[in-house]
Order: C-alpha cells, then sequence, then structure tokens
C-alpha cells in the first residue's frame, strides 16, 4: 500500500536528487588553456589531471555588474567563462537562427525544483544584454501537497538550486529564442528542502537511520511526482520538449543496493506514452559521477540516474567546450569532470538494452546505457547567467552542473520541430543512425572521464561521453528530414 501523502512528502526529502548547480569561483580552471595556443594533447592531459570532483568552491565571490569578458573572468576567479553567445556559435546554433529557426510556435518545458523570485526579471535582462526577442515565460507550480518552501536566497543550497533554474531557462532562450518557456517547479514542503538542498554537499541519498525500505518508498514517492508531474505539463502545453533537471540513483531506489527497482519500471510505459504523443523527453546524467557516493558512509557507489535510465529519456551528459576569447574552440570537446562535479553514466540495472543500443552492445552489454549525447555544462570555462537574487548583488556570473547539458538539448528539439513542422517525439533511432554518418552532425568525444571508479571517452560509443556532441548547424536539419 501506498504511503500517505504527508508520509511520502517526508521520504521523498531523503531520496530525491536535485542536481545543483555550482558556480565556479575557486574552482580554478582545470581543464585546460583558453588562450588559443592550446592543442588537443595539452586538453587531454589536463583533463585526465583534473581535480576530485567533490570539491567545492569555499566562498561566492560579487557578481560582474556587466557581462564580463573571458580574461575579465580569469582575472577575478581563476577560471575563464564564456557568454551564452559564443556558444550558440561553436555548436553552430547561430547559422539555424540566421536561417529563420528561432523556435518560434514551440513550447520547451524546463522542469526544476527551485525557482527564484527573479527569473521573469532576470530573463528580461538578460534577452535585452543579448539582443534577443522579448521572452515568453511561464513559471507553472506543481504542488500537489500545499506545502512549497518559499524561496530564501540566503539558504545557500536553494540558491545554489535557483542558479541552475536561471542557467536553465535562459540556455533555452539563447538557443531558440522565439520558443515559449515553460518552468514547471515541484512544490517541496520546507523540512523536505532542507534536506533535500542540504548546504554542507551533495545531497545524501542514505541518510543516517534510513532503511532499505524508506529508501525505496522515497525513491518512488519521488518518481510518481516527477511522472505526475510531466503528464500534468503534456496536458496543459503540448511541449515540443521536456527537460528534466534533476533525477533519483537507481541504487536509492532499489532500497540502497544493486537490485533491480520494481517501482521505476513501472514507469517505463506511462513514460513512453508520453513520448509517443510527440513530447521529448530530456534528463541530464547526473553531475556526481559515474560513482555518487551514495552508500552507506558515503562511499561511491556505480548507479545511473532515473528517469534519464529510461529507454524513451533522452540522458544528457556533460561536456566541455574549449574556447578563446572570441569563441573559436582551441581543442576537441572534452567529458566534463572538475573540481565542481563529473558527468553521471553508466549502465542501468533496471533497464534492457533498447534495440537503438545494439550497434553498442559492446559497451552496454545487455543494459541500458546513459549518456546518449553530452552537451556543454562545464563548471571550468561556464556560461555567463544574469542572476538577480544572489546576496552579494544582482549581477553576471558563470554556472556549470549536468542539469546545464539537458536545455541545450531540448532547445535544439525545438528548432528541429521547427523546421519539420511537427512533434519529433523519440529521436533515439535517428540520433544513433545519424552517429553511424560521418557528415550526419554527431561528433564523438575522446577526451576524459567521468570521475572515480567512472568510465573513459574513447572512439565511438562510451559511457563517459554517449555518442559525443553535435554540430546543430548538421543535426538538426537532419533529425527534421529524418522525421518527414
Amino acid at each position: 500500500m501506498a504511503a500517505p501523502l504527508t508520509k511520502r512528502w517526508c521520504l521523498l526529502a531523503t531520496a530525491s536528487v536535485a542536481t545543483l548547480t555550482v558556480t565556479v569561483p575557486g574552482c580554478g580552471d582545470v581543464a585546460g588553456p583558453e588562450t588559443g595556443r592550446a592543442a588537443a594533447p595539452a586538453v587531454a592531459d589536463a583533463v585526465r589531471a583534473s581535480a576530485s570532483p567533490s570539491a567545492s568552491p569555499s566562498a561566492a565571490p560579487r557578481p560582474f555588474r556587466r557581462m564580463p569578458t573571458a580574461a575579465e573572468c580569469r582575472a577575478r576567479l581563476g577560471t575563464a567563462c564564456h557568454t551564452p553567445d559564443l556558444v550558440r556559435t561553436a555548436y553552430g546554433i547561430d547559422k539555424l537562427n540566421s536561417a529563420g529557426l528561432t523556435g518560434k510556435g514551440r513550447t520547451v518545458v524546463v522542469y526544476e525544483e527551485v525557482v527564484p523570485d527573479t527569473l521573469n526579471r532576470d530573463l528580461e535582462t538578460f534577452s535585452r544584454a543579448m539582443k534577443l526577442p522579448k521572452p515568453d515565460l511561464a513559471v507553472d507550480p506543481y504542488d500537489p501537497a500545499g506545502r512549497d518552501a518559499p524561496f530564501d536566497p540566503e539558504n545557500k543550497a536553494m540558491a545554489e538550486a535557483a542558479v541552475e533554474t536561471t542557467l536553465a531557462v535562459q540556455t533555452v532562450h539563447m538557443m531558440a529564442p522565439d520558443a515559449k518557456i515553460v518552468v514547471t517547479r515541484i512544490g517541496l514542503p520546507e523540512a523536505a528542502r532542507r534536506t533535500v538542498l542540504a548546504p554542507s554537499g551533495p545531497p545524501r541519498s542514505a541518510p543516517r537511520g534510513e532503511s532499505a525500505r524508506e529508501a525505496a518508498e522515497g525513491a518512488a514517492a519521488g518518481a510518481e511526482l516527477i511522472l505526475d508531474g510531466i503528464g500534468e505539463s503534456v496536458h496543459r502545453y503540448t511541449p515540443d520538449a521536456i527537460s528534466i533537471g534533476f533525477g533519483i540513483p537507481e541504487y536509492t531506489a532499489a532500497g540502497n543496493s544493486g537490485e533491480p527497482a520494481d517501482d521505476l519500471e513501472e514507469l517505463s510505459d506511462p513514460l513512453a506514452a508520453v513520448v509517443a504523443g510527440g513530447t521529448t523527453l530530456v534528463a541530464e546524467a547526473g553531475d556526481l559521477g559515474a560513482a555518487p557516493p551514495i552508500g552507506p558512509g558515503g562511499e561511491r557507489v556505480r548507479s545511473v540516474s532515473w528517469p534519464a535510465s529510461d529507454p524513451s529519456v533522452l540522458a544528457l551528459g556533460a561536456s566541455r567546450l574549449h574556447l578563446d576569447d572570441t569563441g573559436r574552440r582551441t581543442g576537441p570537446d572534452t567529458v566534463w569532470r572538475d573540481r565542481a562535479g563529473a558527468t553521471g553514466g553508466g549502465t542501468s540495472k533496471i533497464f534492457a538494452r533498447p534495440d537503438y543500443q545494439d550497434r553498442v552492445s559492446d559497451v552496454v552489454d545487455e543494459s541500458r546505457g546513459t549518456c546518449d549525447l553530452s552537451m556543454d555544462a562545464s563548471a571550468s570555462g561556464g556560461t555567463l547567467t544574469y542572476q538577480g537574487f544572489l546576496p552579494e548583488g544582482a549581477g553576471w556570473m558563470p554556472a556549470g552542473g549536468a542539469d546545464g547539458a539537458a536545455p541545450v538539448f531540448a532547445a535544439l528539439v525545438a528548432l528541429a520541430n521547427e523546421r519539420a513542422g511537427s512533434r519529433l517525439g523519440d529521436i533515439h533511432d535517428a540520433l544513433y543512425a545519424l552517429a553511424r554518418d560521418p557528415k550526419g552532425g554527431v561528433v564523438d568525444i575522446t577526451v576524459g572521464n567521468n570521475g572515480p571508479d567512472g568510465f573513459e571517452a574513447t572512439r565511438g560509443y562510451d559511457l563517459a561521453s554517449g555518442l559525443g556532441t553535435v554540430d546543430a548547424s548538421v543535426l538538426v536539419p537532419k533529425l527534421a528530414d529524418a522525421a518527414a
């Protein structure tokens, strides 16, 4: 029998893992120089020598009152940062926008846990600075318990999660400036937020005293909440894509064990129905590496994140762009791993290998492998966002974390749907087919790893970067043509 709603909210507090975006000050630029002189081997050496993902910034600096240059970021923060238009250019999205693909008539839902009070004003400020059209943004609270905690910018963890939400919204607007953006905010009780968004470090899925049954029940409650929210968004907005900015470790859903979690498997059919209806589901693969610290005592356990591990969901890993001050690439993209975190990835203990991964069975064996693709979400060399709620004052700050990858690709889906004139829904088959075409727009990532007890990037599909990253100027039309 399902636990009462109040009880299930409390259980959710110990099981749901919010993927908190980490601002980069104090991290150091560990993934290679940004001067234009770096070659690929230098980038590779720097990535392999990166610091432990468990380290974190010690103090928040002042934000920039105006948009800084990469040189100004390095001088104040010790790491480069990129303006969003440089990221857009690096992926070839500027070419699509110039050709008239701007997301007009399309809707992207961003599914997050914390929404700052300044979200709309910050997006308008960002849009003016980037010379973009006026944004079309709506915030849609999903709070079935009716006990949503108010936003508190002085709460470090809530502020970090709010940075994540702001990053996601501003990223979608930058890539698909005419698309409608809906932020679906999951409502958590204040006590739950204090546990889920613990400011002292990564969320713990196995807190002291929690039983295996409580872990499994809490994960099930969180999963059902996510699924119900997705269903509500589909019903109200018929979105082209939903970007999901958090997840639940399969290890936790299985009662803090390596056994399969039947409760999550039972939710697979509803997710497949959403995709069959035309909505593409995009979820981040996690930002605590392939083996997050979730075992008893915090030891690292290989575990992938749901809903990214569901075969109907496109699992987005995080990579790093290496750009000079003008946006020119100084080397190939690499797997994201720095002091702020590392991309998730690995094989599912719940879901069997889907047909679209049959050609990569040598890597995933009989299991669903994540991630599928990777997009820029590095904390070192982070993307600049405008944050109006910071206790240190409003201004521009770089941000990163795996949640930054999912909205980038959700925006690309909106552009592909605009070109196709219809919603594409499940695009896994098309992506895996295009990855076999040297001119298909999928670009292999071969350097980097996703943390302790993780996986190395190799030629072809791997569990650190998936199929690789993309050249959107090529991929978007190819995806649209595949649907024709």
